[in-house]
């Protein structure tokens, strides 16, 4: 089986399907064209033209749009026309590392297409001849993908924390990675895509990190969000990847470009090119 047919899932979308979102006169968004409708209970805040949904110049502070898309959001969901909230907020905004528009429960990201952020750990023990990566098994109870394989350590990065911060946070919750093993995470690159699903567009941006763990140590997870642990040898976690859908979707894109940083996936192989053309912009 193909190893981009991944990648391929991940970035199925069609953006004729969507309105762009625009604030500040940058587009931050997409909103599908199917729920513009919803959106026509606000004409004071949306303004629909052209194509395009302009969020109202008259409201400009972080705490107010704030607490306005939360009142929107929070009608549309006693109407059961979004997802419920997961009581998480993410920062909206253009690109990480600029300044915040407004924050979001993160449930509610993809119904306007706006961009979400966080972090994946490669988590893994060098051995003599091979390296042993750690797997997670999702919970059952899991939103996404219950029951299937995961990174060690992987979470969304919540608003009020930077990258450092929350790879510490969830290494812990996730894992039981102490802070001074965490903080040895090291920042490899991002992976993104942009992925339609029922809610709307689900757009990520993934910041990846790979960590060196010792080889006696076992990850234990604090808040139930795996049902258990294992190593495998990364070239076999690659097989898993390649032949199976067992892995959540999109830690699939993780693995890959690991297995190509570190050698695994070898230039003779005959998806290397479009690997590496696709993992990071897949458009």
């Amino acid at each position: 089986m193909s190893l981009y047919r991944h990648i391929s899932a991940c970035n199925a979308h069609d953006l004729q399907n969507y309105q762009p979102f625009i604030i500040d006169e940058k587009q931050i968004g997409w909103v599908p064209h199917k729920f513009i409708l919803h959106l026509k209970q606000w004409p004071e805040i949306f303004n629909l033209i052209d194509n395009k949904v302009f969020f109202t110049k008259d409201i400009t502070g972080l705490d107010e749009r704030t607490r306005i898309m939360q009142e929107i959001c929070e009608e549309l969901e006693l109407q059961k026309l979004i997802p419920e909230k997961r009581k998480e907020n993410f920062t909206v905004m253009r690109q990480y590392g600029e300044k915040p528009l407004f924050y979001l429960d993160r449930a509610w990201m993809p119904v306007f297409g706006f961009i979400a952020h966080g972090i994946h750990i490669n988590a893994y023990v060098e051995t003599a001849g091979d390296i042993d990566m750690w797997i997670g098994v999702r919970s059952l109870n899991s939103r996404v993908d219950p029951g299937k394989l995961d990174n060690m350590v992987a979470g969304g990065l919540p608003s009020g924390y930077t990258l450092e911060e929350n790879v510490i946070k969830e290494s812990w919750e996730e894992a039981s990675v102490p802070m001074a093993l965490a903080q040895k995470s090291r920042p490899v690159g991002t992976l993104n895509y942009n992925l339609s699903v029922e809610d709307g567009l689900r757009r990520d941006v993934l910041y990846i990190y790979d960590l060196i763990v010792p080889s006696d140590f076992f990850p234990v997870d604090q808040l139930g969000e795996h049902s258990s642990f294992f190593k495998l040898p990364v070239t076999e976690v690659l097989q898993v990847v390649e032949k199976t859908n067992n892995f959540k979707f999109n830690i699939n894109l993780v693995i890959i470009d690991f297995a190509i940083r570190y050698g695994i996936i070898k230039a003779d192989h005959p998806e290397y090119l479009l690997l590496n053309k696709k993992l990071r912009s897949p458009k």
